[in-house]
């Protein structure tokens, strides 16, 4: 079944997007902020043993620009999304699949 998160990135590293079940697929990553100038970061989060912090993207972004993420990411039980922003009102939405 899929399921959509959306809202504004937080500016102080909150921001995630957790498997609280067995498995997820994250099917679609969409950011935006049409009012200012951002850096955004994408990291993946996978348990263990201990805890892997995976880069997928760090960008510089001028005022309107949006990024599109359509890949998919495999996520299992307490695996995560984590977004970060510079700018508060950095808006995303993901989709995700439960499996």
């Amino acid at each position: 079944m899929d399921k959509i998160y959306q809202g504004h990135v937080s500016p102080d590293e909150s921001t995630k997007i957790v498997c609280t079940g067995t498995s997820m697929i994250v099917k679609s990553i969409i950011i935006n902020n049409v009012d200012t100038a951002y850096t955004i970061i994408v990291n993946r989060f996978m348990t263990g043993p201990g805890i892997h912090r995976i880069l997928l993207y760090d960008f510089l972004l001028d005022a309107g620009d949006t990024v599109r993420d359509f890949d998919e990411y495999i996520l299992y039980k307490n695996n995560y999304i984590e977004l970060i922003t510079n700018v508060p009102g950095t808006s995303y939405c993901i989709r995700t699949e439960e499996t």
